[in-house]
């Protein structure tokens, strides 16, 4: 497409630019995600925490979870090889779910109204408007990326990110009531000097 609308050259530079930009962006969701998944094992919020919530010695990195956030994205990304649909879904997946998850926090803070308590740093007067206009827009791109790409709607042009986000939402709100409501407790908080350098210390241990 590229090509075709700007000549083998500029076309070629507009795709390297692509791929450099996909390469950049995936390597920081790998990043996000795998500190992520460190941060849920270390509260012990995942299956098998114990073993994703391991640091490498040497890299001083959660090398097992980024590995599981590398794998996991390879796994979701496999149908695509075969099926464009597959594809689309599994990129609206990503933005929505990413969006979701952004939004959560927010709304959660609206919804608290002046309960709240607010941290050293917020938007003041500006935190309910902008609060609000946050959640309006993720709903508005939400439902603008479960539209299927293509009319009329078969089985080929059928956008399944709706499907795929109400199974992680029911799945994960069914181990909620099932489960983890019973044992988690929340975060548990790491930053003090002391914290650190006890970690520091574990971690000096196993070398």
């Amino acid at each position: 497409m590229f090509i075709a609308a700007t000549g083998e050259t500029t076309g070629k530079l507009l795709i390297l630019v692509s791929f450099g930009a996909q390469f950049f962006c995936g390597m920081s969701s790998v990043t996000a995600n795998s500190r992520m998944i460190y941060a849920f094992s270390r509260d012990g919020a995942l299956p098998f925490s114990s073993f994703w919530h391991r640091i490498n010695k040497r890299s001083r990195t959660p090398t097992n979870a980024i590995w599981l956030a590398a794998g996991g994205a390879f796994v979701l990304a496999l149908p695509a090889i075969w099926n464009i649909t597959a594809y689309l879904a599994v990129t609206s997946v990503a933005v929505i779910g990413l969006y979701i998850a952004y939004v959560i926090p927010t709304f959660l803070r609206l919804r608290q109204g002046d309960d709240f308590k607010a941290g050293p740093w917020n938007l003041g007067r500006w935190s309910k408007p902008i609060g609000t206009l946050a959640v309006i827009w993720v709903l508005f791109v939400s439902v603008v990326f479960m539209l299927p790409p293509a009319n009329p709607i078969t089985k080929d042009s059928f956008n399944y990110s709706p499907i795929a986000i109400l199974v992680v939402l029911g799945g994960a709100g069914l181990w909620w009531v099932l489960s983890a409501r019973k044992w988690f407790k929340g975060p548990k908080v790491q930053g003090s000097a002391e914290e650190l350098a006890a970690i520091e210390k574990e971690l000096q241990s196993l070398g």
